[in-house]
């Protein structure tokens, strides 16, 4: 059984759409399921957003030690500690990418989205060559469009959170399309900014390398990594309702590496809250990512 068949045989049993592409540097061989389809990125996207935040650091906009002080109306919901703490803490700017990536910190990336600009991200990303990856809504517009929630003026975070719970995401929202007007790439092209992530290319090679050392301090490891050496995968997860995505690097010796995104949307109708079906689901849908890291790890390697 070749590589292909291989990947296939663990994700196309899932039954749910998958864009997934996974490219050996050294030989430039790739695999790929639907590599080139739109899908919402959930927390992927703050993958760009490190990067954006990087260059304009190098272009004298501000620096990486300067702080930022947290405002309330900057907290988000879902994932992250920053909308616990109080409001006034001022972590600095490499502080609050760190907690983006490896804890993948909602409040984090809003301070971060607003001093950078969502529209300067997207336009870094396709000066870069890398046109499917859209920083179209914010994390708020995100939250609010899945509940059906107002956008003028946009909920504050109380008035969220207190919803949130209670609201079932709509799959038809655009928080789930599949187009520039959402947040959304292909796995080809966030594959491709992991690459360039790790040749100097996304920035300076001083930025990439600590960009590369905030993906390896990554806190959540239970999908494409779950199987493999803690110190050989540097990535970034994303996680909506019906969505688990992942995307990264996997090092496994000097010159032998494997990027990777991998994608998915289940659009299963499930009851509102943490239902028993829900976690079974995810954990199915984790368990498939595993195995693929591992068949990554033993077979996408030069001829």
């Amino acid at each position: 059984m070749n590589l292909q068949s291989r990947i296939e045989e663990v994700l196309n049993p899932l039954g749910i759409e998958i864009g997934f592409s996974a490219t050996h540097l050294a030989s430039n061989t790739t695999v790929a399921i639907n590599p080139h389809t739109l899908f919402p990125t959930a927390s992927v996207f703050k993958v760009p957003v490190m990067v954006e935040v990087f260059r304009q650091a190098e272009a004298g906009r501000f620096n990486l030690t300067d702080r930022l002080p947290m405002p309330a109306d900057q907290r988000v919901i879902g994932s992250g500690v920053l909308q616990k703490l109080s409001p006034g803490i001022a972590p600095t700017i490499r502080d609050l990418v760190m907690l983006m990536i490896i804890i993948s910190d909602n409040t984090a990336t809003q301070m971060l989205v607003e001093r950078v600009g969502a529209q300067n991200v997207t336009a870094t990303m396709h000066g870069l060559g890398l046109a499917d990856i859209h920083v179209t809504l914010s994390l708020p517009e995100l939250f609010a469009h899945a509940y059906h929630l107002p956008l003028d003026p946009m909920p504050d975070y109380d008035f969220m959170a207190a919803n949130s719970g209670r609201l079932a995401m709509d799959y038809a929202s655009l928080t789930f399309a599949a187009s520039p007007e959402n947040t959304t790439s292909s796995a080809a092209d966030m594959s491709r900014l992991m690459a360039m992530i790790l040749n100097d290319e996304a920035a300076s090679p001083v930025s990439c390398k600590d960009m590369r050392t905030i993906l390896h301090a990554q806190q959540l490891r239970d999908r494409v990594p779950r199987y493999l050496p803690t110190t050989a995968v540097g990535n970034k997860t994303g996680t909506f309702r019906g969505i688990r995505n992942d995307a990264g690097a996997i090092r496994r010796g000097e010159g032998d590496l494997i990027t990777f995104a991998l994608f998915t949307f289940d659009r299963t109708e499930l009851p509102i809250g943490n239902s028993r079906q829900l976690a079974e689901r995810n954990m199915r849908v984790n368990g498939a990512m595993a195995e693929t890291g591992q068949i990554l790890w033993d077979h996408l390697k030069n001829p």
